[in-house]
């Protein structure tokens, strides 16, 4: 199998080992990055300047970065960079959840299998939800504790192959966004737990700095209903939720 390995928080995400380390037991990985952090770009795609790739090393891995978004990486890699067109396309570990729909459409880790699916490349967009003060940690230092790697990791290393052997035995036969969220403390039961994208919406998304904005984002409505993908994870499962851009074709 050969897969291509993306991301929206760039080359730099502590997350990003994880899938790296995982996903070449499995097969074939090519990793096209952005160059710095792309969230909240969604699929959106660079219209107005060029496009700049650099290969680089991630450890012993050799890896392409582009000063883009995880949409422009996708693209580039399948019709400039790869010589052969992968069977999948991963992206991940995002950092924070991508639940609900006011979100999942913003993420550009979803993004980037959006644009997979719309070259006919199924997908699965992977995201850690994170405890607050984890998040905030990495805020401000962009990194995590010790302590939280390690039981990120171990996490990861235990959730993986339940995850990939379930979606891999025909679920990502068709080029559709599997929405994976895993939980912020996985339950003693944890389960694989098919979820709906939750109607979950936000207000502002910026506050005035002078007579500048800059984002930041307070006011979150939730869906609170229990077969939501936010609910699963709260709950200490994982969300698998199933996105087809062929859907919203149909409904025309």
């Amino acid at each position: 199998m050969h897969i291509l390995l993306t991301n929206d928080d760039s080359h730099s995400s502590p997350l990003l080992r994880f899938l790296i380390d995982y996903l070449r037991t499995i097969g074939d990985v090519t990793i096209v990055v952005p160059k710095e952090e792309q969230s909240w770009t969604g699929k959106s795609i660079t219209r107005f300047r060029p496009l700049h790739v650099d290969e680089i090393k991630l450890g012993d891995t050799q890896a392409f970065c582009v000063d883009g978004t995880p949409a422009d990486c996708v693209n580039l890699a399948l019709y400039n960079l790869v010589p052969e067109k992968p069977d999948l396309v991963v992206s991940g570990i995002n950092i924070g959840r991508n639940t609900g729909v006011g979100f999942a459409i913003s993420s550009g880790t979803i993004g980037a299998c959006l644009e997979g699916n719309i070259a006919g490349i199924p997908g699965i967009a992977f995201s850690q939800d994170l405890a607050s003060d984890v998040f905030a940690y990495w805020s401000e230092y962009r990194g995590f504790r010790p302590e939280d790697v390690n039981q990120l990791a171990h996490q990861a290393a235990d959730l993986f192959p339940r995850i990939t052997d379930y979606l891999l035995d025909g679920l990502c036969d068709e080029p559709v966004t599997w929405n994976v969220n895993l939980p912020q403390q996985p339950a003693k039961d944890c389960r694989l737990t098919h979820a709906y994208l939750g109607y979950s919406l936000y207000d502002s998304c910026f506050e005035p700095m002078g007579d500048q904005y800059r984002h930041n984002l307070k006011s979150i409505r939730p869906d609170t209903r229990p077969d939501s993908d936010g609910e699963v994870i709260k709950a200490g499962h994982v969300s698998l939720t199933k996105i087809d851009i062929r859907e919203i074709g149909r409904m025309g």
